[in-house]
Order: structure tokens, then sequence, then C-alpha cells
């Protein structure tokens, strides 16, 4: 009778030099680990972010774009699109915040920069209340990209209990106009000052320059032409995966093209 080795984990990768390969996350604590599972802590951490990254594009949320900070993996950009009801025309920029112990800590954060008149959202900072909703972040059953989404409807399902903004409660229950008219207020701000310089210095930053021909044209018409391409190819596969053919100018069935 053979006995089985009992399984451990392969040693912590090495660069040429015979060091530890250095993990994009190098700079993340990890607490309540020992010895060697706490070597591979941060790349454990990585493959979960690429992970959650990939389940987000799956989604292919609308009016929703997002990128990973160049200088670390846990701090995420984005911007969203509002393109109907009370806050339509909205373009609204935020920071996602993700915690050194994910994804058995808490929830994300997100705060939009800068804030919005809403009364889910800090007047002052900008942070949206996401806590009442994810209150106990489950590993493997919550996901970044659901965080992302009820960021997105908190613009078109608007709840004002427990608000972080009072006034835009009120206003939201006892004079809807006055409430719609410093949204409006709100969104044309924004977009009067679209185009100012960041504050950071982060390469992955999300910004926003005017219409330029020479540098905008190209990529517009290939956005457009890739459009086109796509539709023109649904066509195609729509005709040839039903069960009967016919040639142009013919009522034969069954005839192939």
């Amino acid at each position: 009778m053979t006995t089985m080795e009992k399984k451990s984990l392969p040693k912590v990768p090495e660069d040429a030099n015979g060091e530890a390969t250095v993990s994009p996350l190098k700079a993340v604590k990890i607490t309540n680990t020992e010895g060697q599972l706490a070597a591979y802590g941060p790349f454990f951490l990585e493959y979960a972010l690429m992970s959650e990254y990939n389940l987000l594009r799956k989604q292919r949320l609308p009016g929703l774009y997002v990128l990973p900070s160049e200088k670390s993996p846990l701090h995420w950009f984005g911007v969203l699109f509002i393109r109907q009801g009370i806050y339509q025309e909205g373009v609204f920029k935020f920071e996602l915040s993700i915690p050194e112990n994910y994804p058995d800590g808490d929830c994300p954060s997100l705060r939009f920069t800068p804030p919005i008149f809403h009364p889910m959202i800090d007047p002052d900072t900008g942070v949206l209340e996401v806590k009442k909703t994810f209150s106990k972040w489950r590993r493997g059953s919550n996901h970044i990209w659901q965080v992302l989404l009820f960021a997105r409807r908190v613009f078109y399902k608007i709840d004002t209990t427990e608000p972080l903004n009072p006034e835009a409660a009120d206003l939201y229950e006892n004079d809807l106009e006055l409430f719609k008219s410093r949204v409006h207020e709100c969104v044309l701000s924004l977009k009067e000052h679209l185009y100012d310089p960041v504050s950071t210095d982060d390469q992955h930053a999300i910004v926003f320059s005017p219409w330029e021909e020479e540098l905008h044209r190209s990529v517009h018409f290939s956005i457009i032409n890739r459009k086109q391409t796509l539709e023109e190819s649904e066509v195609r596969n729509a005709q040839y995966s039903g069960l009967s053919w016919i040639d142009p100018g013919s009522l034969q069935p069954f005839s192939r093209v």
C-alpha cells in the first residue's frame, strides 16, 4: 500500500538573481497568515483582482467604463454616462477603492469626483452609500461588477432612506421640480469642467479632451466601421442559420446563395 504525499504549495517564484519575485502588490500588507502562505498572499490577491476585472468586462454594463490604476490594482478609475431619466446627459467620474484583504474584507468603496447632488452620495466627499446594500461582503457571491451595477442604478432608481445628502432626499420627496432643477445644474456644471486637468499623475486616470479632427477622426471612423461590420456579420449569420435558403430573385426554397 502506497502512502500519498502531502500536497504543499510550490516555491515562491524567483527571479534571475535567485530572489523572490516581487508582485505589483508588494506594498499590500497580508495579515493573519504565516510562513509560505503569507509570501503567496499578494499573488492570490492579484489573481482575484484579474478575475474580477474579467468578470466585469463580460457583463458589458452600458454606459460604464473602468480602468485599473497604473500604480495599484486596488484602485480603479471609472466614468458613468447616464442616458435617460432625471440625471440624463450626466458624465460622472468615480474612483473605486478595494480593501487590501479582498475578497475577505469589507465591500469596495466608491467615490464620485467631484461629488454629485444625489440622496445617496455624500455632498462633501462624493462617497456613494454601498454598505447598506452590501452590508456583509460574501466571498464567491459578491463581485465588484455588482457594486458598479449598483452605482449605475442609483441614478435611475433613487432611494431616499437613510440618505447621505438629507437636502437632496428632502427635495426629491417634497419638491420634485426643484430637485430636478438642482440635478440639472449639477449635470451642466460637471460637463463644463469635463476637460479640467485631473489631480493625479496616474497614467490610467480617465481624462477627457475636446474633439480634435486630426487626432480623433481615424478612431471615430474605426469605431463606426467596426459597428457596421458587426451588424453586417449578424445579418449574414441570420441568413445562414435558418432551415432554408433562397437565391436572390427566386422563391425556390432550399437553394443556397
